[in-house]
């Protein structure tokens, strides 16, 4: 260690130590992670204890313990002081007393990853980078991107494609020059190593300085708890960077007696991509995923580089770990929502779910404190939210229609459709009564003879397809069967179709049809099938009506993955007039759906034309 530092950085491999212009990232001899090593009797000097304990809680209060050398060149969006929410509703769904949520999503780009960045892009500036380049899933991506235009350091970034168009929308805002790359998180990490070697840029990512900024999340813990630790911490693993930042910053407060005892940590990974917690379990060292599948996104990691880090931390504390399906942590992110107000993405939702899981096996006692670290905030990843929540329905502004919605509570349908929604619900198509008691207990409703035969129809009609009735179909079938303009006299019927298509010619459509009174047989092509089916159907409303609708948006929405998933299909079309509708409709076949779709939005159109409304 020289006169001039209070730290050096070591490798947690094989020992051997550099300094900050040899590496930041990774050991140049064994390739394992760094750590900063301190020389903690000199950090004890540059202590102000009266400030630490006294001045409002951030980040920056917090530079005593960071491995920063020139204060001038610090790049900050004040970011920490995050809050520790107090879960009331939920301490008492699961009998823990002092259940609390460290929200992360409060950071100025939303996510805990600003803690890290003031450290790694001020170290950026000390170290005069030209540019800096990293790999993320999004999250890293943002926060980097954010912190590099405050310093005026271009900004490049690798993530993987198909990356959530929130997380690269911030990134974009914030300047960033983004490359997609068709590969996992690891194949983007390897190369932006090697166009930051290239290129001489400053390569950011779950490294060494990173760590030390995060570890802050420990710092503020403490003091929200006034200067305790709690018995349990929760945090999601990816990389697993910030686990072993947070159980560093737990043992220096211990180092400087300001809490007398350590946290259990708990570390939860998603199932798809659990490769630290099967090695959990097998008491083996981590070995990566060839495949990794998971909503989580912000911890879709096939090979955690501080994997052993979290496996050390984790025994060392004398913690746990668990792995937790997509759906679960999709239902957990929900009733977190409702029930705390904290809108989280669903790699924050995870710490929640394992208090979930572990709490039924009376994992927790009552008089324990954990604290659950939710990551970032939910704006971060708001499809994945909806994959289970509907859309609300749409009505005319008449308060008969809203007496209709509260009737049939369809808000409960929502509510409860969000659980368990792969389930199949019977093995032969149920009678009337048998499906109404099945709503019953599936949806907490009950609905009409009238509406349970409708239902019945369209259930048949799946299942002529060859598809099985899962819950969340039946809920489709459910909520379009109350769609009002589903009763309402159809004055434009799809009677049947037949469709042909091949790779090189245009598709044909012939059509049966019924417009009013009147029977049509039309046919038409189009580029492809759904466009032939409706051109062929426009051909024969002109015949009898003057109303000329266009479609304007065209969207077709698969709800589980196969062959055989069922396909929620929303049109959008308006009249001449100017009137404006949007229409839903499900099946098990794209084209089917569609028709359903168009057939829905005329009949909308037609009765606001002639006063049926």
């Amino acid at each position: 260690m020289t006169n001039q530092s209070f730290y050096e950085i070591k490798c947690t491999g094989c020992g051997q130590t550099f300094t900050e212009q040899q590496t930041c990232t990774t050991c140049t001899k064994c390739a394992a992670p760094l750590d900063v090593v301190y020389d903690y009797d000199l950090m004890k000097q540059r202590l102000n204890l009266y400030s630490l304990k006294n001045s409002p809680i951030s980040a920056l209060k917090y530079l005593s313990f960071y491995p920063i050398i020139n204060l001038d060149k610090i790049v900050s969006l004040n970011e920490g002081g995050t809050p520790l929410h107090h879960c009331v509703n939920l301490s008492k769904k699961y009998d823990i007393k002092n259940l609390y949520i460290k929200n992360e999503g409060a950071n100025p780009t939303g996510v805990f990853k600003d803690r890290g960045t003031l450290v790694e892009v001020t170290k950026a500036q000390e170290m005069g980078a030209k540019a800096v380049c990293l790999a993320s899933t999004g999250n890293m991506a943002a926060s980097v991107a954010a912190y590099c235009s405050i310093a005026k350091i271009p900004c490049y970034v690798l993530v993987p494609e198909g990356t959530p168009i929130g997380k690269l929308a911030q990134s974009l805002s914030y300047g960033a020059r983004i490359i997609q790359v068709r590969g996992s998180y690891v194949e983007c990490a390897k190369l932006a190593e090697k166009m930051a070697e290239k290129h001489g840029f400053y390569l950011a990512g779950d490294y060494v300085f990173r760590l030390e900024g995060q570890k802050s999340q420990a710092y503020e813990i403490a003091e929200q708890l006034n200067w305790r630790a709690p018995d349990y911490l929760i945090c999601p693993v990816g990389v697993g960077t910030n686990l072993s930042a947070i159980w560093k910053g737990f043992l220096e407060l211990k180092r400087f007696d300001l809490i007398d005892k350590l946290p259990k940590l708990i570390a939860v990974q998603p199932k798809g991509a659990n490769v630290v917690i099967t090695a959990f379990k097998t008491k083996k060292k981590c070995k990566a995923l060839e495949f990794t599948d998971t909503i989580c996104s912000a911890v879709n990691v096939s090979d955690p580089l501080d994997g052993p880090k979290v496996l050390k931390c984790i025994f060392d504390s004398h913690g746990h770990a668990v792995d937790i399906a997509d759906d679960h942590v999709l239902e957990i992110q929900q009733l977190v929502a409702k029930q705390e107000a904290i809108f989280v993405e669903p790699s924050g939702a995870l710490p929640m779910a394992a208090v979930d899981l572990l709490a039924a096996k009376g994992f927790f006692k009552k008089t324990d404190t954990v604290v659950c670290i939710a990551t970032g905030n939910g704006l971060k990843d708001p499809k994945s939210a909806v994959k289970i929540v509907p859309e609300p329905p749409t009505i005319d502004p008449k308060l008969d229609e809203v007496d209709h919605y509260l009737k049939h509570k369809i808000y409960q349908i929502q509510a409860e459709g969000i659980k368990n929604k792969d389930k199949i619900l019977w093995k032969k198509i149920p009678n009337t009564s048998s499906l109404k008691k099945i709503i019953k207990e599936e949806f907490s409703i009950s609905l009409s003879t009238k509406v349970l035969e409708n239902s019945i129809k369209s259930i048949q009609d799946f299942e002529n397809k060859g598809k099985t009735i899962t819950k969340q179909d039946l809920q489709n079938i459910i909520e379009s069967q109350l769609d009002k303009y589903s009763s309402k006299e159809r004055h434009l019927e799809i009677i049947d179709f037949e469709t042909k298509t091949s790779k090189y010619n245009m598709a044909e459509a012939s059509i049966k049809l019924r417009i009013g009174k009147h029977l049509h047989l039309a046919q038409s092509k189009g580029v492809g099938a759904v466009d032939a089916l409706i051109k062929g159907i426009n051909v024969a409303i002109k015949k009898h009506d003057k109303i000329s609708i266009t479609l304007i948006d065209y969207n077709v929405e698969i709800f589980t993955g196969g062959v055989e998933a069922a396909v929620k299909v929303t049109m959008k079309a308006v009249d001449k007039f100017g009137n404006k509708i949007i229409s839903h409709a499900t099946s098990p076949d794209v084209i089917v759906a569609s028709v359903k779709a168009f057939e829905k939005c005329y009949n909308f159109l037609y009765h606001k034309n002639h006063g049926k409304n």
